[in-house]
This record gives C-alpha cells, sequence and structure tokens, in this order.
C-alpha cells in the first residue's frame, strides 16, 4: 500500500471512530466512511458486511429461513404480536420459541429513523397457518395475527449491536495500519 492511501487511511479511520464514540454523524454515514477506509486500505473482507448493514439484508437473503441462519446475533430481537384491533398477542412459550425472534433485516437508515418497525405481514402467515393447526382448543385456532413490531428498544439493541462491530473494525483497521 502506498504511504500516502495509508497515512489517509489512518487518519479517516481514527476520526470516524471518535464520531462514533461521540454520535456526531448517522451510521449509515459512518459505515459508508468505513467502507471508503477499507478500499483505501486495501481490506475487501469486511466491505460485505457493511453493504449488508447500508442496504439491509433483504438484498442477500430473500427468506426468513435464510435471514436467521445469517444475520449478525445482534440483529435477532424480540417480536410484540397484535391482533386486527391492535390488542397485543401473548404466545405460548413454545410457539415463541419457534416464532418469536425478529429478522431486523432492514436498512441503518430505515432503523435509524423510525421508533419501531412493523413487520411484513410475509413473515406471519407460517406463524398464523402453525397456531391454526396446532392451537390448543377452538378459540386458539382461531386466533390471527394481524401485526408485529419491533419496538424502539429492540431497534436501539440493533444499533448498539451495528456500533459495537464498527468500532471493532475501525480498532483493527487502526492497529494494522499503525504497524505499517
Amino acid at each position: 500500500m502506498d504511504s500516502d492511501k495509508k497515512v489517509q487511511a489512518l487518519k479517516m479511520a481514527k476520526i470516524t471512530s471518535i464520531e462514533l464514540l461521540e454520535s456526531t454523524r448517522h451510521l449509515y454515514a459512518i459505515l459508508e466512511t468505513c467502507k471508503n477506509i477499507c478500499k483505501l486500505a486495501g481490506i475487501s473482507d469486511q466491505t460485505s458486511w457493511l453493504d449488508l448493514e447500508i442496504n439491509g439484508y433483504l438484498v442477500k437473503y430473500k427468506t426468513r429461513e435464510d435471514l436467521l441462519q445469517n444475520l449478525p446475533p445482534y440483529r435477532k430481537t424480540g417480536w410484540k404480536y397484535y391482533d386486527l384491533y391492535g390488542k397485543p398477542i401473548n404466545l405460548s412459550p413454545s410457539m415463541t420459541d419457534v416464532f418469536g425472534i425478529s429478522t431486523v433485516h432492514h436498512t441503518i437508515k430505515e432503523l435509524e429513523n423510525n421508533d419501531k418497525v412493523i413487520v411484513e405481514a410475509k413473515y406471519l402467515e407460517p406463524l398464523n397457518k402453525f397456531i391454526s393447526e396446532h392451537g390448543m382448543d377452538q378459540a386458539s385456532k382461531s386466533l390471527r395475527i394481524h401485526e408485529a413490531r419491533i419496538s424502539k428498544e429492540e431497534i436501539q439493541h440493533v444499533l448498539h449491536g451495528v456500533k459495537k462491530r464498527i468500532q471493532e473494525l475501525l480498532d483493527m483497521i487502526i492497529s494494522l495500519l499503525e504497524i505499517q
């Protein structure tokens, strides 16, 4: 790597690390800067993760199963379920084990700009089918989940996970560049 690029990448990484720590820029802008730093530093193995965080995980993973297998742990959170009238629905522990983990596949920009995320209906159909086939009685078999939401607290959990991973990346880049 030429020394000008090394100096520029190191300077950008240190500034971005401070911006991340002090929360002076949006995470999506920091992720874009990290992509540029990786390009300058010749680190290509981290850019696919950065792209997924910037563009959302549905770009690469199309089904819930793919998402559950491939999402980082900080992007797996709890859902809150609601019926057609907006009343909360509590699932049994066994149903929560199977269906209660949400896949927060959204872009960082979407997450930073929302207090809650509404889960798409296509992700609820398998749960509604399971309930109708395996409910304990007629009332539970006729239960239909109309909507699932990811709360502000859960979104904050995801954003914190992204921040932590960005900081780890920046620390690694700074260490690498200072050693060279």
